[in-house]
């Protein structure tokens, strides 16, 4: 594969993974817990928005906005009904890790029951890919990474340039002494988790559009979302982002790398070209995981 085909499918990659993992480290940043719950709400939004498209009519990204406000929503009630009882009768983090385990089983299972186990794909034109370097792109995967790079910069404005986003930086520093200074620490946290799920859904709907949307995808991209918010630092939004990055690069490397130089022991054995399949892509995660709990497990830009 060609170098410059690497950079341009790890940018796509990058660019779904990252508003993914940005919504999970904000909800550690804030709430001290991992929502392993988090790449359902996306895929719950997913499913809302190919519902909205197919059975209504509506374009695409009308049906991907307003399943992006209902799935905020959603992530609002089950803070009220289920963390917020919990925060308030001060459980542990580790409770609240154990309950969204619990939430992530029931809402994979409610998807399954409501748009069964089949595979679905989105109303997407299929288009002659464009040329760049000799490398190809699709219409559909230049969007998506423009879409990714809009969104982190809608981020950072919201986070440093708005009264929502200074608020929510105090409380990530100090909780107590931010409500000393009467900031409504429950209603950011409301909204903290309609911006985690909405950015949650744009980033799910992205990876279903570029491959099939079923029941069990929340699932089977829950490690790569936590290796990137993991290695970056998770609570770091910017980690999330460089994580995203370095996994994405990581990930399309390996499974370009042709392995015979390695297993031909210098000309012993004659293998032909070997590489690795790309159903092994999730065994890189796990790698990257790993590595990064043992050497570095605060991350790359975790605070202190």
């Amino acid at each position: 594969m060609e170098i410059v085909q690497i950079i341009i499918n790890s940018l796509i990659r990058a660019s779904e993974l990252s508003l993914l993992a940005l919504g999970l480290t904000m909800v550690f940043d804030i709430l001290k817990f991992a929502n392993f719950a988090h790449t359902d709400y996306a895929l719950l939004g997913a499913f809302l928005a190919y519902s909205f498209s197919q059975a209504l009519g509506l374009p695409l990204i009308v049906s991907v906005m307003i399943a992006a406000g209902l799935t905020g929503l959603f992530g609002i009630g089950i803070d009220k009904v289920l963390y917020k009882r919990l925060r308030t009768i001060g459980v542990q983090p580790v409770s609240l890790m154990i309950v969204s385990m619990g939430v992530e089983i029931a809402l994979r299972n409610i998807l399954r029951l409501i748009w069964s186990s089949e595979t679905k794909t989105y109303p997407i034109a299929v288009v002659k890919p464009l040329e760049i370097l000799g490398a190809r792109i699709t219409m559909l995967q230049l969007e998506i990474i423009t879409v990714g790079f809009l969104s982190m910069v809608a981020f950072h404005i919201l986070l440093h340039k708005t009264t929502f986003g200074k608020a929510l930086r105090a409380i990530s520093d100090n909780r107590a002494l931010a409500s000393a200074c009467a900031i409504d620490s429950e209603k950011m946290i409301r909204w903290m988790w309609f911006i985690a799920s909405a950015y949650g859904v744009i980033g799910g709907t992205m990876i279903a559009m570029e491959h099939v949307l079923y029941p069990r995808l929340g699932f089977n991209i829950l490690i790569p979302v936590f290796c990137a918010a993991i290695l970056g630092g998770i609570g770091n939004p910017y980690g999330a982002v460089l994580g995203a990055l370095i996994l994405a690069f990581a990930e399309n490397v390996v499974l370009a790398l042709d392995l015979k130089w390695l297993l031909n022991l210098g000309g012993l054995f004659h293998f032909e070209s070997i590489q690795i399949n790309t159903g092994y892509k999730p065994a890189v995660s796990f790698l990257i995981l790993i590595l990064v709990l043992l050497f570095k497990p605060t991350g790359l830009l975790r605070k202190e």
